[in-house]
């Protein structure tokens, strides 16, 4: 590598490193082991020092964005769903950056800063890979070696390091042997007859170390640190000369290589020395795993104070750091502290045992070793030393195997460490130690495997690697090995000894091949027993204690707890502790073998004895349980369903039963099981199972008995017995019996499991009301469609209802409750969906909500319990009310607070579908005591684990937390309020993931408080009301109410809607307002995605959100939320195909158009929209607001926006001059001069007449419907008034009333009926007598009614309004009058408030407009046209001469901007006009007896 080029160096980077990187994520093992080692470290550490400090919070979330960045890497690694990869390297990559970028130079929780900042650029290299970006993954590797380049080279990638740097180094290696020969040949004894060349290990044993003086072995010393800084500090500059490698540009004009490092040795040799490594050069202590870090940290305050150069040329002014003096021996523990800790006071001999202590050589401990920096643990030299002092040794260990760990080596009191001096040994051993394939046969005890609290793992790896080397020196190593061995063991002995002095015999012989020690979980093994824990119990003092010993322990007499010396109950003892017996039990599945080692053995493996149990108490105190490693692990073994699973067959120690003894009880039980297999007595079968029960119970599960139970034979029989008796006893005993054999071996299941009858007969058990059978079926591990086929739901809840009390004087495994709750779980969550919700029906109906919410008392039992309520939910909702009002919430939330991921999931569902209901009020409560509730803060850890939660999860964690929050006064600054919405717009961004998308989508309409009686989000169906399109809401409605069960509603229906109100206007505030209106940009990416489902839910709440925000007093987020989302509106209006759609686009629009800006670009797509719009005016109302404000936009030309289309001509020529023209429902009504009314369908584009009736003898005149529309009126030159009933597009005659003079013109109601004749006036006909008359003098033309007022159009330009109520006229306007001609008023209309006036035309001006409420003129006809006909719509005006033109007005500006010519030719005249209720036609009747149809868009 010395003479590569750039690009040939970046290749070989990346090749290699790439290489281990890749061989790292595929061996899960090593990351995990590695893992595990670095946590080792940092618990080390915990305990290295005597002061009590208290860790700052920021500390503990340093440490806290490590593990959950390494776990979501793990879990990124694991899966195969791209999504849910790419956030979790998203999110892991952001925990792993804090640690990052740690400075260097710091300690974070009493951890060196270095030491997290490698271990992150480690972690964060692998993130790389997986993104495909090997550059960035080589320069986090690098990154590592040159922020820890020890710890990288010893820990990290020790592998790599060799590869990369240390061809490098050869200098260094060649100068470190060199001195290291030369200081050694001095003490070597005739060294002058030695070659410098020749094989130098043979020489080197533990007696070489002893005979050095105290400066010789100084002057070691300080050669192994400064050849580990030396290694150190030219590994950063490699380190850096790679990375400047990697970073420079090649298409730079500069192309200079970075100057490779000069590597050069602290000292210059004398000599040429050979550049090949020796093989016992070491190139870094193999530090144990809980060596922690103070050495280390002692080292580099060394490097800090002395330069490289002056370390090189003074060595000896190198800080002394604390060693072990050759004269005085290896550092001691402090017996007579360690005794006094280790040993009761109550012990009669404790204080003799002392005495007695202080009088006998001191001697080591071999947990007493606290390694230094570049120091190496050197067994053979502590044998060697203890073997000199002691003279009679004799070996004392409890009954474990060879891979099994003294209590009191293992685990040594923290405060120990900090009595002891730190000791440091020299890196002076051989590359080999031992050869273990010749000395297997040597005894040996089997503490040997556990030397220095854990290091036995690194220990052993250097051995079996260094074992290799060593095949020349066999002879030699043979001489060595069993004085290595025996000193060992005299050793370990020596600590053994128990507290009378008493000492027991092992000799067990040692395996062909060291392997490394794999202990058990703390928190998993008995403090007395040494074991795996079989039945633990947990008393107030904390402490958790195997049953059967600690019962031994009070037996004995003892008050007190044997760990913390505080009181406790002597009366009874608590439960088990289910949960640590799952996870132990779940932790055996995952390693048997090793599981195995730890339990208890079912017979003695030998004639060992077994230690007294004033051995076991002795040491008890000596054993510290902290924090187990596999904690995180195994939380995720709470969310299978199986919760109560075997345990290992174990016994007490305190109370095993011999061999001989198991004999002679299986003897005196012969003669009872041939009578349960064999006899056909019912009665006799009955004794033989409550005697086999008895001595069962007795002997307390002993394995043997276990053994001998568990033949298929003695199984069937109690099976037979249970089909067959009726003796409720006798069933429960056998029931007991078989569920304790069950519990503890699987295989025993598997007997019962292979006849169905069995499970037929269990199942009818437990319809019988035996409560026992639940457990026993449970135990068996029934599919779900065994499970289903027999029905069990109605049993199970009695069970649960009856919380069956009568298990006094048999203890079954688990109660039979929890056995129901947990197959009730089975039944709900498993199978398919029809499945569950038939099941969770089925539940229901047996009334076991109310029974089960009672059970959340039971610990274990919460989480399927949560589970069964949200799959009942989801089932049906009408369930939700009773839920929410009756259950207790505290155990919901302690749930959340102590599980797993999974189990928060489920409890944050839970939680959530219980805030979803139609009463806001009930709503807040619930919200205030999920609030208030709990040990802890409920938004703080809300807010915790919505930092670190799976993305599927984050928006309903999100949505929870935000509808808690705002209980408060939604306009304060919130940190829960802002990151609460902060993840929901940031799920709501994430386009790659639309599930995530989805979820946060319906999150928000969640939020909007809008939901149905069974609550169900309804808020598509609210805005559709409000648009006027209220189908669909009514009967959603409709159709909830039949299927929800309410409570009585506690608050007035005002008070609800009020609290509704404000609820809707305080989400819309803070959503709206955050971050200035960035959930609006993040709506519009949502309308970007390719997912219909995405778009669907985007455009309600986008519709939401903008129907609010201009409820809501301007504050800014109007224009960026126009900017954002109306291009994304007027898409939908224009591609979409479905209704409802379009009239939520429609909403948003009509509440932009307020906006002048949103209005001005509205204009730009007018023609792209307007007729689209125009379709819509059938459906919603919101609609034409819109069309007025595009068709009066003064930027826009109306012409653009309207087109006139011909539809057809309908000849009626025989019937003479179209006279009146209505549109009443859908149809067109039309009179004529020879007295027929004709009836057309105006539904399609061209008329088409459907009825005729001709009852007038004269012109009917004229046509009048009321604004009921109920009714037709019609007048008649025959001096009649006829009243028509409309029916299926058909007219008939009801009534017929003579009003003696010709009818001109009428309106008319349901009281009276106003009409013109000859001459002047008007008159008033109540239906029944003589009409009064009205006399202004003047004629009238035309009439035009309101409830209570009639206009009439008279002549002189003048118009008069007449009191209905009073019967009184007087002058409404009067226009100016021409001294020539006539002026007249020929037509009168009133449409939306306006009277709108047309007659001759004065200076231009042809009518007016008024409002009727203020009698102003807000516009005039400016026409030199007559006006004789004027009909309008909601956005025009249509106004008709005789001449055959027709104006088309703006009704908003009263402005003109088109006309229509009536074609035929000749003189036809416009006699009638009017339009279809949506403005969509134009009918005009002529006096040539023609209608024609324009079709307006």
């Amino acid at each position: 590598m010395f003479a590569m080029e750039q690009k040939d160096i970046v290749r070989l980077l990346t090749t290699r490193i790439g290489s281990f990187i890749q061989d790292r994520l595929i061996d899960r093992e090593q990351r995990t082991q590695q893992k595990e080692q670095c946590a080792e470290r940092l618990a080390a550490e915990d305990g290295s020092s005597d002061k009590v400090t208290e860790v700052r919070y920021s500390d503990q979330a340093v440490l806290a964005n490590l593990d959950w960045g390494i776990e979501a890497l793990e879990e990124a690694i694991n899966t195969s769903n791209t999504e849910t990869k790419l956030a979790r390297l998203d999110y892991a990559e952001k925990m792993l950056q804090v640690c990052a970028m740690l400075n260097a130079s710091q300690e974070t929780a009493g951890v060196p800063n270095f030491y997290l900042s490698a271990w992150a650029h480690l972690n964060l290299s692998y993130l790389w890979k997986l993104r495909n970006n090997l550059q960035n993954a080589v320069l986090h590797v690098l990154e590592m070696f040159t922020v820890d380049p020890f710890f990288s080279r010893i820990d990290f990638a020790p592998e790599l390091w060799k590869i990369l740097f240390l061809p490098h180094m050869t200098s260094i290696v060649g100068w470190y042997a060199e001195e290291r020969h030369r200081l050694l040949m001095d003490v070597i004894p005739d060294s002058s007859d030695l070659s410098f060349t020749m094989d130098f290990d043979q020489y080197f044993n533990e007696s070489l170390i002893f005979s050095m003086r105290p400066d010789q072995a100084e002057k070691v010393k300080k050669l192994e640190q400064l050849y580990g800084q030396s290694l150190d500090e030219n590994t950063r500059l490699f380190a850096k000369y790679f990375k400047d490698c990697l970073n420079m540009d090649s298409t730079t004009k500069r192309k200079v290589i970075p100057m490779v490092p000069i590597v050069e040795p602290p000292m210059t040799p004398l000599r040429e020395v050979n550049w090949s490594i020796p093989d016992y050069v070491k190139f870094g202590p193999i530090l144990p795993k809980s060596a922690g870090f103070s050495p280390i940290l002692r080292s580099r305050e060394n490097a800090r104070e002395a330069s490289r150069l002056n370390i090189a040329s003074s060595p000896e002014k190198l800080e002394e750091s604390p060693t072990w003096d050759l004269q005085e021996g290896i550092p001691e523990e402090d017996e007579d502290e360690i005794e006094d800790e280790d040993v009761p006071d109550n012990e009669p001999d404790a204080h003799a045992h002392r005495d007695s202590q202080n009088e006998a050589p001191k001697l080591l401990s071999l947990r007493s070793f606290r390694l230094n920096n570049y120091e190496e643990h050197v067994p053979n030299l502590q044998a060697r030393k203890m073997n000199d002092q002691m003279h009679s040794p004799k070996i004392a260990s409890p009954m474990d195997t060879p891979k099994t760990s003294s209590s009191k080596l293992s685990s040594p009191k923290p405060d120990m460490h900090c009595k002891r001096e730190s000791s440091s040994e020299l890196s002076l051993l051989p590359s080999y130690v031992v050869d273990h394939t010749i000395s297997s046969s040597l005894p040996v005890s089997p503490s040997l495997c556990n030397n220095s609290s854990g290091s036995s793992v690194d220990l052993d790896g250097e051995i079996t690697e260094l074992h290799k080397r060593s095949r020349k020196n066999v002879g030699h190593a043979r001489n060595r090995s069993y004085g290595y061995m025996k000193s060992q063991v005299l050793a370990i002995s020596s600590l053994n000894e128990s507290d009378e002095g008493n000492q027991s015999s092992i000799s067990l012989p040692l395996s062909e091949k060291l392997t490394p020690l794999i202990r058990p979980p703390k928190d998993f093994v008995c403090p007395i027993t040494s074991q795996i824990f079989c039945d633990p119990v947990t008393l107030e003092t904390g402490q958790t204690y195997e049953r059967k010993a600690i019962q031994e322990w009070m037996k004995r007499g003892n008050t007190t707890c044997p760990i913390t010396r505080q009181p406790i109950c002597a009366n009874t003892l608590p439960k088990t502790n289910y949960v640590l017996k799952r996870l132990i039990t779940s932790w055996k599945e995952q390693d048997p073998d090793l599981a195995q080692e730890h339990s208890y053995a079912e017979t003695p493996r030998s004639s060992l004895s077994t230690p007294s149990s004033k051995e076991f108490l002795s040491e008890s105190p000596c054993r510290v349980f902290g924090p187990s490693n596999h904690r995180s692990r195994n939380e995720n073994i709470n969310n299978r369903t199986s919760r109560f699973v075997r345990t290992s067959v174990s016994t007490s120690p305190t109370s095993v039963i011999s061999q001989a003894a198991l004999e002679t009880i299986i003897n005196g039980l012969k003669p009872y099981i041939t009578c349960l297999c064999t006899s056909e007595d019912l009665q006799e079968c009955e004794a033989a199972v409550l005697k086999i029960a008895k001595v069962w119970k007795d002997s307390k599960a002993d394995p043997g008995l276990h053994s001998y139970l568990s033949k298929p034979t003695i199984v069937n029989g109690f099976m037979e017995l249970l089909t067959a008796s009726m003796d409720r006893d006798v069933l429960r005993t056998s029931v007991y019996i078989l569920s304790g054999l069950i519990f503890s071996d699987d295989r025993v299941g598997e007997i019962l499991t292979s006849v169905d009858s069995d499970f037929d007969c269990l199942a009818a058990l437990l319809k019988n009301g035996l409560a026992e059978a639940a457990v026993l079926i449970y135990l068996l591990k029934p599919a779900f469609s065994q499970l289903s086929a027999h029905d069990l739901i109605p049993s199970f809840v009695h069970l649960i209802q009856a919380r069956n009390e009568e298990l006094d004087d048999i203890l079954l495994v688990m109660e039979p409750e929890d056995a129901a709750i947990e197959m009730l779980e089975q039944l709900l969550m498993g199978g398919d969906e029809k499945s569950r919700c038939l099941n969770a029906i089925s539940f229901i109906s047996a009334n076991g909500i109310p029974a089960l919410m009672k059970c959340l008392d039971r610990v274990e039992a919460r989480q399927p319990i949560v589970s069964i309520l949200l799959g009942c939910i989801h089932a049906d909702s009408g369930c939700k009310t009773l839920i929410a009002s009756r259950i207790e919430f505290s155990p919901v939330l302690e749930l959340f607070y102590a599980g797993s991921d999974s189990v928060k999931g489920i409890c944050i569902d839970f939680l959530s579908e219980l805030v979803q209901s139609n009463r806001r009020t009930f709503c807040n409560q619930i919200l205030k005591i999920i609030k208030d509730e709990g040990a802890f803060s409920t938004m703080h850890t809300l807010l915790v684990y919505l930092q670190m939660a799976p993305m599927e999860q984050q928006p309903a964690v999100a949505t929870l937390l935000l509808q808690l929050d705002l209980l408060v006064e939604p306009r304060k600054m919130s940190m829960y309020r802002e990151e609460a919405i902060e993840a929901l717009t940031e799920a709501l961004c994430k386009k790659d993931f639309t599930n995530s998308q989805i979820m946060a989508l319906d999150s928000l309409l969640c939020l909007s408080g809008h939901h149905s009686p069974s609550g169900k989000p309804c808020t598509e169906a609210w805005l559709l009301k409000i648009a006027g399109f209220d189908q669909q809401y009514n009967a959603l409605m409709k159709t909830d109410r039949f299927r929800t069960h309410e409570l009585e509603l506690t608050e007035p229906p005002e008070e609800e809607d009020k609290a509704a109100s404000s609820w809707e206007k305080s989400v819309a505030f803070v959503l709206c307002n955050h971050e200035k209106g960035v959930i609006f940009k993040a709506l519009e990416e949502c309308f970007k995605s390719n997912s219909i489902e995405v778009a669907k839910s985007c455009l309600i709440v986008a519709t939401w959100l903008t129907h609010m925000l201009y409820s809501l007093p301007d504050t800014g987020i109007r224009d960026v939320a126009w900017k954002s989302l109306l291009d994304q509106f007027i898409n939908v209006l224009q591609s979409s195909k479905n209704l409802d759609e379009k009239i939520l686009a429609s909403i948003s629009l009509k509440n932009f158009i307020t906006d002048p800006g949103a209005l001005n670009q509205l204009g730009a797509y007018a023609t792209c929209v307007y007729k689209t719009l125009r379709k819509l005016k059938k459906s919603s109302k919101m609609v034409n607001d819109i069309l007025k404000a595009l068709l009066n936009l003064p930027s826009l030309n109306a012409t653009e926006l309207w087109y006139c289309a011909e539809a057809g001509e309908l000849d009626s020529g025989t019937n003479g001059e179209v006279l009146s023209l209505l549109h009443l429902k859908g149809c067109l009504i039309s009179g004529h001069s020879d007295g027929t009314i004709k009836v057309w369908n105006a539904g399609k584009r061209v008329p088409r007449l459907i009825q005729e009736v001709r009852e007038h003898t004269k012109a009917v005149t004229c046509l009048y419907a009321p604004a009921s529309l109920d009714k037709l009126y019609s007048g008649s030159l025959d001096k009649t008034i006829r009243v028509w009933a409309i029916k299926h597009e058909e007219i008939h005659c009801l009534q017929v009333h003579d009003v003696k003079e010709p009818v001109h013109e009428l309106t008319a109601s349901t009281n009276i009926a106003c009409f013109s004749s000859q001459g002047t006036g008007v008159k008033i006909y109540n239906w029944t007598g003589v009409p009064k008359h009205i006399n202004f003098n003047k004629s009238v033309k035309c009439l035009a009614m309101t409830d209570s007022k009639l206009y009439c159009g008279c002549t002189g330009y003048s118009i008069q309004e007449v009191d209905l109520c009073k019967y009184v006229s007087s002058t409404f306007y009067t226009g100016t009058r021409k001294l020539l001609g006539k002026q007249t008023i020929h037509s009168l209309h009133i449409h939306s408030g306006l009277l709108l006036a047309g007659g001759s035309s004065v200076d231009g001006t042809a009518g007016k407009v008024f409002s009727l409420s203020s009698k102003a003129v807000i516009g005039s006809f400016t026409t030199g046209f007559d006006i004789h006909q004027i009909a309008a719509s909601n956005d025009l005006i249509f106004t008709s001469t005789k001449c055959g033109i027709t104006e088309v007005w703006l009704k908003e500006r009263i402005s003109k901007f088109s006309s229509i010519k009536m074609g035929g030719g000749g003189n036809a005249k416009i006699t009638s006009l009017t339009t279809d209720a949506d403005g969509d036609m134009l009918f005009a009747g002529s006096s040539e007896g023609k209608i024609r149809a324009w079709s307006l868009d």
